[in-house]
Order: structure tokens, then C-alpha cells, then sequence
């Protein structure tokens, strides 16, 4: 008889869920092609294969909902740590102040040095930042090759050969897009970030939480986003001779900025896209979990 089992949790110690996820994922795609054969012949003949089919759907929905559960607890696992009392980072805080949002691979990092170093924390960023660019900002926007897609390519190739203008002329357009896919805008009128920034905020306070303490992080991550939008990166700004210190879309397309596009003001904007494809996975997580909870009780009830 052909079978779906239910996943057991391997015990991991140092890779935290990452190990389990990728062998669940394996399973998943060998237990979809079972999946399909049981379908197809409870398609044909209802009453022979009702029992299989249903014991196979469920245990597969039900690991489908364990994946994105776990996905889920990486992401508080993650931040778990950088919410004790006993994780004070200064360091952090300084460089929020002046407009950092950190990847996700910085949780809980910190950086530190030997000796006197004659350059601010902020310098010390950029250098860490830009040294492991590839490994920060590795990540997928869109499907392949789709538009939105090509255009992040770009910005890294245009970042990678310091054409930093073109890197935030590119970067721009390219979160508005991405906070769209966020909020699942998919209306006819025109899309302006800041009348829909409060629709993120309502989204990340109703993740299920894996813990019963509440873990605050990526509700922190969207508020400081928000806060950067509204205030800076999308402010209107007409004073042609205060630069501010952090970027403004307005300004670069309007042609008011009076100084040099720098390397770090392109790396701030990678760090907040960064932090919106980690919102992002973890909305559709939420999402999918609350949509398979309703289609195994569907199928509980039809047994």
C-alpha cells in the first residue's frame, strides 16, 4: 500500500529547525508525487481508494503545516535571543538611530574589534556589511527572471561596480514593488507606500506565535520600517540646501539631492529589502498554516 507518513523531528543541536526544514522539504516533494498517484485513481474509482486517499491527504497536510510551522520557529528562534536582557547591543541601537535596519543574519551578531580603531561603529558596518554582501543579500525577489527579478540583479551589479546612483535608482522602485506583494495590492488605483504601511503592522501582530512569551522583533522590524518610510526614505523633501543624512526617493527623483550617493546609502536600503523578504516569508508561513488548519479539519470531519 502506498503511504504518506508523518515526519519525525530529527534532534538538531547546532543548526537549530534549518536541518529538519530541508529534509521535510525533500520529503515533501517525494510525498507530492505519491500524493498524485493516490488522487488519481480516487478520482476513478471513489469508494476503492476513499480510505487511502483521505489517511494520505491528511498526513501530507499535515506535514505541509508542520514545514511552515517550522519555518515559523527559525524566524523566533532567531529572535528569541536578541530579546533577553542579558543581549544589551549599544552598538545596535547607535546605528538605528541613523537609519540601519539590520539582516537577519546580524540578530545576534555583533562586531567587534582588537586594539584602537580610528573609524566610527557605523564604519565598522559598512565594512562587515559590504564584506559579506553575497552572503547577506543572497536572496530571490519574484519568481526567476521575472522583472522585479532582474532588477534587484542589476542593483547588485550596479552596487558591485559602485555606480551607487544607479544602485538606488534601482533599489527604490523596487521596495515599493516588493511592499505591493506584502500587502497583496492588487487594486486598479495607484499605489503609494505610505497610505499602506499600517496594513504590514496589522499583518505582523496577528502572526501565530510559537512561544507563549510574545515575541516583539519583527513587529519592532515593521514599526522601524514604517518609521523610515514615512519620515525618510519617502518624506516629501524640498529643501535644496539640508541634505538629509538619510536617503530620500524624492529628492533622487526629482533632482534635489546635493551630495554624492554613497555606498552606504545603498547598503541601508538592501538591509530594509532584506528585512521585507524575512516579513514577507513569515505573513505567507502565517498564512498558509491558518489555511491548512481549515483543510484538515475539513478533511477530519469528511472521514
Amino acid at each position: 500500500m502506498r503511504e504518506i507518513t508523518i515526519y519525525k523531528m530529527k534532534p538538531v543541536y547546532v543548526a537549530g529547525e534549518v536541518e529538519n526544514i530541508i529534509a521535510l522539504e525533500k520529503k515533501l516533494t517525494a510525498d507530492k508525487e505519491v500524493l498524485a498517484q493516490i488522487e488519481r485513481d480516487y478520482n476513478q474509482s471513489q469508494d476503492e481508494f476513499r480510505c487511502e486517499y483521505i489517511t494520505a491527504k491528511r498526513n501530507y497536510l499535515s506535514n505541509v503545516h508542520f514545514y511552515y510551522w517550522l519555518v515559523l520557529k527559525k524566524y523566533f528562534d532567531d529572535a528569541l535571543v536578541s530579546e533577553m536582557p542579558s543581549f544589551p547591543d549599544y552598538q545596535k541601537e547607535e546605528m538605528r538611530r541613523q537609519g540601519w535596519m539590520f539582516p537577519q543574519a546580524f540578530i545576534n551578531s555583533r562586531i567587534t574589534t582588537s586594539g584602537n580603531v580610528n573609524v566610527t561603529t557605523e564604519e565598522l558596518y559598512i565594512r562587515n556589511f559590504d564584506r559579506m554582501f553575497d552572503d547577506l543579500f543572497n536572496f530571490s525577489i519574484g519568481e526567476p527572471n521575472s522583472r522585479i527579478d532582474r532588477y534587484f540583479k542589476q542593483a547588485i551589479i550596479n552596487y558591485k561596480n559602485q555606480c551607487y546612483y544607479s544602485c538606488v535608482v534601482s533599489l527604490f522602485p523596487i521596495i515599493e514593488s516588493y511592499h505591493q506583494y506584502i500587502t497583496n495590492f492588487n487594486e486598479d488605483s495607484f499605489y503609494r507606500i505610505k497610505d499602506n504601511l499600517d496594513v504590514v503592522k496589522e499583518k505582523i501582530k496577528n502572526v501565530n506565535q510559537v512561544y507563549s512569551i510574545r515575541i516583539e522583533y519583527y513587529i519592532n522590524i515593521v514599526r522601524q520600517f514604517n518609521d523610515l518610510a514615512k519620515n525618510h526614505y519617502f518624506s516629501v523633501s524640498l529643501d535644496r540646501t539640508n541634505e538629509p543624512e538619510i536617503i530620500n526617493r524624492n529628492r533622487i527623483m526629482h533632482g534635489l539631492f546635493t551630495r554624492e550617493i554613497s555606498q552606504k546609502d545603498c547598503l541601508q536600503l538592501f538591509c530594509a529589502l532584506s528585512n521585507m523578504i524575512v516579513i514577507k516569508t513569515i505573513l505567507d508561513a502565517n498564512e498558509m498554516l491558518d489555511k491548512l488548519s481549515k483543510e484538515l479539519n475539513q478533511l477530519k470531519q469528511n472521514k
